[in-house]
């Protein structure tokens, strides 16, 4: 459906969706791809909110990806963040290390992969145009979706975590009108939000917006809470504030250089 309206879009506005450079704008997909696939199997057995905090740990993995792979400076203020932010996921997560769940690992995937797409769109994407770049990973995102619902579907997972993760190794099930008209309330509301950040990283500068994307925590607390009644420990709005001054030092140090 996202695809659908993206074309639409682009032939209304003449935009070419051919990418300049196939193979980075291929690879810049697949990694925004998994992080989101990862985020949603995350939210399979975790609150709104701390699936969202784990996405948001990619700051510290561009960081860090920056520093290994491009040689940008690690300044001591820069590694600083990168305690706290661990920390954060820490208090966060909370993992049993008598008995390590695999599953815990799912969102701070989502933000190490989210910070190799974002690197990736840097240093490799910045010719390219914002449509194409979105049409590309949603066409990945479709593909790669029913690649693994195949698989799901073909080879079921062990029971426990079919009933811990819900949803996330399910594989094809039959769909109704409901199902249907929701998918299409979020391909809308996806195209809008997208829409959105794309017009204000346009016209404000990266480093101050993107303070404003930490807003996503408080509408996920609030939303699940509204919805689920989900409810969050202190030590885990803890970790979601270290989360957030790890991102914010990491922002304001890049607009300080």
């Amino acid at each position: 459906m996202i695809v659908g309206l993206l074309l639409l879009t682009a032939k209304m506005a003449n935009i070419n969706l051919i990418p300049k450079e196939f193979k980075r704008v291929f690879l810049r997909s697949v990694f925004n791809t998994l992080a989101i696939f990862c985020h949603f199997a995350g939210l399979s057995f975790l609150s709104v909110a701390e699936a969202g905090a784990g996405l948001f740990t990619a700051p510290i993995f561009v960081l860090m990806i920056s520093w290994f792979f491009f040689s940008e400076k690690f300044s001591l203020l820069k590694l600083i963040a990168v305690i706290l932010g661990t920390l954060g996921v820490g208090l966060l997560l909370q993992p049993d290390f008598k008995q390590l769940n695999f599953l815990l690992l799912f969102p701070v995937l989502a933000g190490f992969f989210y910070g190799l797409a974002v690197v990736t769109t840097k240093n490799w994407c910045s010719n390219e145009s914002t449509l194409c770049l979105t049409t590309c990973y949603y066409f990945s995102f479709g593909f790669i979706g029913f690649i693994m619902t195949t698989a799901f579907h073909l080879i079921s997972p062990e029971t426990t975590y079919t009933e811990t993760a819900k949803y996330f190794f399910v594989g094809w099930k039959p769909v109704d009108f409901n199902f249907l008209y929701w998918l299409l309330i979020q391909a809308i509301l996806n195209v809008t939000a997208i829409s959105l950040i794309i017009f204000a990283y346009q016209k404000i500068e990266a480093s101050f917006l993107s303070i404003y994307e930490y807003f996503f925590l408080i509408f996920a607390a609030f939303w699940g809470w509204f919805l689920w009644s989900q409810t969050l420990e202190l030590l885990k709005w803890i970790g979601i504030f270290l989360i957030i001054i790890a991102g914010l030092i990491i922002s304001k140090n890049k607009k300080s250089t």
